[in-house]
């Protein structure tokens, strides 16, 4: 963040005049962008700035009174709408600075946003020497650092879990507070053990999914749903599926098979179902999914659902204070002086 250290904003500050109309909110570069300043303010008797990058629009709900009464003060963003039953609901919206962070004394800077959107971590990135973004595999938003993602002083490469009240040092990113990231990677031998009763259930499914066309395998799937659960649209509890798929994996495996892929909709099924039992199709347009392909993705479906109903097959990771860690699909959890802290999503 050394493009809003304090003593670059301080000197902005001290030398150039605020915006008309205000005494105390200054451009953070060109005076042009008024939706991009920062805010001089005092806390605990310390001169600290506040990066703006436009609007927060917050919806308040009211009672009938209370819209009314504000009515006659002529307050701005009243709303009301007519429900369907007749009745009114009655809202107005607050307006305030979207406050990205604070900017202190000590030259860091504090996550305070409630959440940041494309635009906002666009701001932070540009006044950053890496880059921040929202990577779902690292569980939310991140900075990532630098010309091939190098945090500076440091010769490894870096990513930064973001979470609210972080702290970090303007001119090297550091967190102020260290921070372990703990992660989950699977013990290949354990899950090798675990997924052995799923052998020979898998070696049958795939042989016959390789030998049905398509048009087959959806009807096929119909039958086997309604043998096992009923009418197809009488239940839209999905687990219910996957639970009778369970006790089929040996006795029926390709009926399992068939439950877990309309359970999980696994290539779109609930939708070609759907379609297949309309009469007014005749037959199914080409489609890049073959059953073999979806035996293939359901086989990845099913061993991830196994490994995370078996907490042993995983072996915890820690990465520390910006140690770069994998994108992962088991998730992460971020520790700062051993307390969970919530990632920004």
């Amino acid at each position: 963040m050394q493009g809003l250290n304090y003593k670059r904003l301080d000197g902005i500050a001290n030398s150039v005049s605020p915006y008309r109309g205000s005494v105390n909110r200054f451009p953070i570069a060109s005076r042009r962008h008024n939706t991009k300043y920062f805010l001089v303010e005092e806390e605990d008797k310390e001169r600290v700035f506040n990066i703006v990058h436009g609007q927060l629009w917050t919806h308040v709900s009211l009672t009938k009174e209370e819209h009314k009464e504000l009515e006659k003060q002529g307050t701005p963003r009243l709303n009301k709408y007519q429900d369907g039953d007749g009745s009114w609901t009655y809202y107005k919206y607050e307006v305030s600075p979207n406050i990205l962070g604070v900017v202190r004394p000590d030259n860091t800077f504090e996550f305070t946003g409630g959440r940041y959107g494309q635009g906002d971590r666009g701001i932070l990135s540009e006044y950053s020497s890496g880059y921040f973004c929202t990577d779902s595999r690292r569980g939310g938003m991140i900075w990532m650092g630098a010309q091939g993602g190098k945090l500076r002083n440091d010769k490894t490469r870096g990513a930064l879990p973001i979470y609210k009240g972080m702290r970090i040092n303007c001119e090297t990113m550091r967190p102020i507070k260290p921070i372990t990231v703990v992660g989950r990677k699977v013990d290949r031998k354990v899950g090798k053990d675990l997924l052995a009763g799923y052998t020979d259930f898998y070696m049958t499914t795939e042989v016959m999914t390789k030998a049905m066309d398509y048009d087959v395998f959806v009807k096929t799937m119909v039958e086997v749903v309604e043998e096992h659960l009923g009418e197809i649209n009488s239940n839209t509890n999905w687990s219910v599926f996957a639970d009778k798929a369970d006790t089929l994996v040996n006795s029926a495996p390709l009926d399992a098979a068939m439950l877990y892929i309309y359970a999980w909709d696994v290539g779109n099924m609930r939708w070609n179902v759907r379609r297949f039992m309309d009469t007014s199709y005749s037959r199914f347009s080409a489609h890049e999914d073959t059953p073999h392909m979806m035996f293939l993705n359901l086989k990845r479906r099913l061993n991830k659902e196994i490994y995370k109903a078996h907490e042993q097959v995983f072996k915890k990771v820690e990465y520390v204070n910006g140690e770069m860690y994998p994108p992962s699909e088991w998730g992460y959890t971020v520790m700062v002086d051993g307390v969970e802290v919530k990632q920004y999503d």
